[in-house]
Parts: C-alpha cells; sequence; structure tokens
C-alpha cells in the first residue's frame, strides 16, 4: 500500500492517498479544492487516482472531491448513511457510488471499509484500510481526533437542525462504543483534522493516534468505559468554540453541489479603472498585506486579511458569502497564495489583484489604534466601549470590566449588535484579529471603531483590572 498525507496547516485539514503498486490504482480522501497536489503524489508514484471518496459533509471547507472526480474521471464515493437531509445531491455528471456501512472500495490487494461513525453528522463514516484482509490503518474524519472526539453541536449551531445536540452527543457516545469494537486497537489511526481546527474542542497536535492510546489518556474515553452517557454528553458539548457562520455554506454546498471549475484560476492583475468599480459597491476589495501596512494606508471601506495563519479560516469568518473581490498585494505572490486558499472556503470569484502602490492616494485612509496608555485612560474615563471579539474560552478567562463580547467568527451576523453611537475599542488577544474585527466594522459602516494594540496581552501584562463571567452567557442561551 502507498499512503500519502496532505496537511493543509491553515484549516488543520488532512487528506489521503491510498494507491496499490500492484494494480497502479490510487484512492484520494477528502481533497481540497487546489487538485495539483494530487496530480503529482500520483505521476511520483506511477498512480492513476481512480475512486474519490468522502467521509462526511464538511462544514469548515469546500470539498475538492466533486473536481477532482471530474478531472480525473475517478469514481466518486459518498455515504449514503443518515437521514434525507444528509443525503448528497448535485451528483450529475459523475460516476456517483453511495456506501452504507461495511462496503469496501477495491483497489486491488488494498482495499477501504466504510464504518458508519455517527454524531458529528448523521452520515458520517470513518473508514478502515486493509492490506489483504489485515486491517493496517484508519482513517477517523471528523469521528475521532487526537485527544478528542468530532462536536455534535453543530448540527444546532448551524442552523441545519434544532435541539439536536444531545441526540447527536448521545449518538456519538454510541459510535465510540461501536469503534472500540470494530477498530483494532493498535493500528495508527489518521483524523481528519489537527490542532487549531474548529470542527473539535482542544485537538492534539500529533497526527496520529491509536485508539488504544486514545482509550488510556482521553477525556471522553472515561466516560465510555464506565457507561456514563450522561458524563460524556455533558463533557462532549461544554465549552465547544464557537461555530463560525460560514460553516452552514459550506455544509449545504458539499451536500447539494456547486459549479465546479474547469482549470486551476489564477488570478490576473486588475485595470485600475476597477477601484472606482469597487468604491461604489460592484465588489469587495481584500488588502492581503500585514497589519502595520495596512494601518497606515488603505483603501477606503477595504477589509484586512493578512496572509499568514489562518487565512482561509478567518476570510471564511468575515467576507461576503459569493461576493467578487479585488485583492490588494504588496510584493511577491500573495494574489496565488491568496486565491488559491480562498478556494477551500469556497471564494472563487476574484476580479483581480492591484499592487498596493497602483492605489490612487487620494482615496486611502489609514485605520486608527490606541496603544495600551490611552486605551487605560479611555477606560477609566468612560470615553469609550470595548468591543471582545475572542473566543468563548479566551473570554472566560478573563475580559476588560465593562467589555462587549462579540467573537471574531459571529461578527458578520452580530453586527447590528454593535453601537455606531459610541466610539469603540476592539481587542484580542495581541490585536491581530481586532484588526481584521475593526475593518469589518468600518466597512459597515462603523466607523468610530479602533484597534488596540497589545490587546488583552498588553492590558494584563500591565496587570490591568479584568474579571471573569459569573456564567456563560452565551453557553445559557
Amino acid at each position: 500500500m502507498i499512503f500519502e498525507r496532505l496537511y493543509d496547516s491553515d484549516l488543520a485539514q488532512s487528506s489521503f492517498l491510498i494507491g496499490c503498486s500492484d494494480t497502479g490504482k490510487a484512492l484520494v480522501v477528502d481533497p481540497r479544492r487546489d487538485l495539483e497536489p494530487y496530480f503529482r503524489l500520483a505521476r511520483e508514484h506511477d498512480l492513476t487516482i481512480t475512486d474519490v471518496a468522502e467521509t462526511h459533509l464538511h462544514a469548515d471547507f469546500l470539498s475538492g472531491g466533486r473536481e477532482l472526480a471530474r478531472a480525473t474521471g475517478a469514481r466518486f464515493w459518498h455515504s449514503a448513511e443518515g437521514d434525507e437531509s444528509w443525503q448528497y445531491s448535485g451528483l450529475d455528471g459523475l460516476d456517483a457510488q453511495a456506501m452504507l456501512d461495511g462496503d469496501r472500495i477495491e483497489l486491488g490487494r488494498c482495499s477501504i471499509e466504510a464504518v458508519h461513525t455517527p454524531g458529528h453528522t448523521p452520515e458520517h463514516l470513518s473508514f478502515l484500510l486493509y492490506d489483504g484482509e489485515q486491517a493496517i490503518a484508519g482513517l477517523t474524519g471528523d469521528f475521532l481526533f487526537v485527544g478528542t472526539l468530532g462536536r455534535p453541536d453543530l448540527i444546532d449551531a448551524t442552523g441545519l437542525g434544532q435541539n439536536q445536540s444531545e441526540k447527536a452527543a448521545r449518538t456519538l457516545y454510541a459510535s465510540a462504543q461501536r469503534a472500540m469494537e470494530r477498530f483494532p486497537h493498535e493500528v495508527p489511526l489518521w483524523p481528519g483534522h489537527g490542532a487549531g481546527s474548529a470542527c473539535g474542542k482542544s485537538i492534539g497536535a500529533l497526527p496520529t493516534t491509536t485508539l488504544a492510546m486514545e482509550l488510556a489518556g482521553a477525556e471522553w474515553a472515561l466516560f465510555v468505559q464506565k457507561g456514563d452517557t450522561q458524563g460524556f454528553i455533558h463533557h462532549i458539548l461544554s465549552e465547544q468554540p464557537e461555530s463560525p457562520t460560514y460553516f452552514r455554506r459550506m455544509k449545504e454546498e458539499n451536500r447539494d453541489g456547486f459549479e465546479l471549475r474547469e482549470r486551476s484560476a489564477r488570478p490576473s492583475r486588475a485595470y485600475p479603472h476597477l477601484i472606482q468599480r469597487a468604491l461604489c459597491g460592484d465588489f469587495k476589495v481584500l488588502d492581503l498585506r500585514p497589519r502595520d501596512d495596512f494601518q497606515r494606508a488603505h483603501l477606503k471601506g477595504s477589509l484586512h486579511l493578512p496572509l499568514g495563519p489562518h487565512f482561509a479560516t478567518w476570510s471564511g469568518w468575515v467576507l461576503p458569502e459569493r461576493e467578487p473581490l479585488l485583492l490588494i498585494t504588496g510584493s511577491g505572490m500573495e494574489a496565488d497564495r491568496a486565491a488559491a486558499a480562498l478556494l477551500h472556503v469556497g471564494h472563487d470569484a476574484i476580479v483581480g489583484f492591484l499592487p498596493f502602490e497602483a492605489l490612487p492616494r487620494a482615496e486611502l485612509t489609514s485605520q486608527p489604534h490606541l496603544e495600551i496608555e490611552e486605551a487605560h485612560q479611555k477606560w477609566q474615563a468612560k470615553e469609550a466601549t470595548f468591543l471582545d471579539i475572542r473566543g468563548a474560552s479566551e473570554w472566560r478567562q478573563g475580559y476588560i470590566p465593562g467589555a462587549l463580547h462579540h467573537p471574531l467568527p459571529l461578527l458578520t451576523t452580530e453586527i447590528d449588535a454593535i453601537p455606531r453611537d459610541r466610539d469603540l475599542i476592539v481587542t484580542c488577544g495581541s490585536g491581530r484579529r481586532a484588526a481584521v474585527a475593526t475593518s469589518l466594522l468600518h466597512a459597515h459602516g462603523i466607523t468610530r471603531a479602533s484597534v488596540f494594540h497589545g490587546s488583552m496581552e498588553a492590558w494584563t501584562k500591565a496587570h490591568l483590572p479584568t474579571e471573569t463571567p459569573r456564567h456563560d452567557a452565551r453557553a445559557a442561551e
């Protein structure tokens, strides 16, 4: 068996290429939309991609499964488990094959068996990899991660269900019991996500684990081994991260289909007249430059999203759905890298890019920001309201007294709750996310918002007052 893991550190997402050297056949599991890495691996191993499979309907990225199947003529394998609302559609023109628990994909001596592991989603499949009749590895998708399990609250959190979280957690408990029976305890298990993904809480950083290791050390396993269903449900549902607003769109498009690309799309340099169209609202402007550069000068109304860690995830948080984008670059190949990452979360409509130097000076503005001394003075004088855009787990550790709390992943849907009639000081952990959030607020006409440089790191280092919530208001809701 040939086994290759491809890891996207931006999305903390794993996809896999599995090949049989005897037959030259290859299967790709959970591919992302930039297809060239799979073509390259197939060429390197002298393989033909004959099959593409998905573990489940992904929420955090737009799958490349359909596009890879069409580009190669491969069979597209998808789950037939779950009820009607979780069934794949939009498969016209593909050689599509539905899978149930126990079904196998045969590559030759190598084969892959589907194991129904619902809970994170109702249709979720894990895959056991066989060499002959011996199971030698497992792909657990978003069912089992290193140190934790996939979150069962996303059905409710994405609006695809109501009051389903406890039922889904109970189903996840049953899947954990089934895994103890079906999965060999010592073979390596390869999850679909690593540390930093919002598809689970506190995911470990190692790329692989075993069921034996999880049963010996993971907190969820203690409840399963004791038969404590209610303890498991409470543990798995508590302190989950925010569900970003774009997750619902990803689920729906991965289920129902979307317009497939014919070829790789590299953005071209735009003509300057597009700037006036952007200023008139024909499309959004996305500035990819570092924070300091953006704060010194940027095109009025543009969104700030520096090209770096978590770029694809953050773009899902702040960018409008399917709206055309004009990219603003510094120097180098930022536009190509950004376009490739934006594909992962369904932003295909890139009208082009322009280097910052091409922008007219008369249309530039700066982003207001404060250092620790001025922020503290305004807090003492009650001259401004602090807006904390960190996640709930960070908020619980302590926040500036009197601050409002609207996490960045939810900010686009909570924008109407942000006051417009007062000065706002936007804070996060260090100021990086606050700069992104402030650009989003300004783009929505909330222009009295300023970035707090250093944010909570600077505030706590200066031993200034903080408080902790008496209870988690968002969890209570």
